[in-house]
């Protein structure tokens, strides 16, 4: 009886673990950075809460000065890594990238996916048509190098433990009854 109540216990915490595992990779909110701009407010919104080197897929929010959603805007976005930190790295010759942004699944979203080549303080400087309008809003964002989640790595690492020691106590049963 103890060794079956080992084996139950062994594989609800298995299940836990994988399944926290997941929560973990599938968590961070957002961030949400906000600008004003002449009476329009302009909100970039992170998918996680930091930006990593790689695809990020980035939304900008436009709201007119009675806080309605703005539809129908041209949005463009530039990715730039500003001069003081591509000189140290012999990058000089590297341009900004420009990206269209499309309507979102919301009124007045516009999402993209921005590629961040390395790690450090970047501009991304957004270009908005609105009513035959062109304004201009600047974020910075630090961009930190996308390492392994050792959370993730951590969990499925335990599970795998746990499914060796279930085998063991299995095995050590069959063994155990055959004698």
């Amino acid at each position: 009886m103890g060794k079956k109540m080992i084996k139950n216990l062994a594989i609800t915490l298995l299940f836990t673990l994988i399944s926290f595992t997941t929560a973990l990779a599938d968590s961070g909110g957002g961030t949400k950075i906000e600008k004003d701009v002449n009476g329009i407010k302009v909100d970039l919104i992170l998918s996680g809460d930091t930006v990593k080197t790689g695809d990020n897929m980035l939304t900008i929010k436009l709201y007119d000065e009675k806080g309605q959603p703005l539809e129908n805007a041209n949005v463009k976005v530039t990715a730039d890594m500003p001069g003081n930190n591509m000189d140290s790295m012999n990058m000089k010759d590297s341009k900004p990238e420009t990206f269209d942004f499309k309507a979102g699944h919301e009124k007045g979203e516009y999402t993209g996916n921005i590629n961040f080549s390395d790690k450090g303080n970047w501009k991304i400087k957004t270009d908005f048509t609105v009513k035959s309008q062109e304004k201009m809003a600047d974020f910075d964002v630090k961009v930190v190098s996308s390492g392994p989640n050792w959370f993730i790595i951590g969990g499925f690492l335990g599970a795998v433990v746990l499914i060796i020691i279930v085998a063991g106590i299995s095995k050590n049963k069959k063994k155990a009854s055959a004698a």
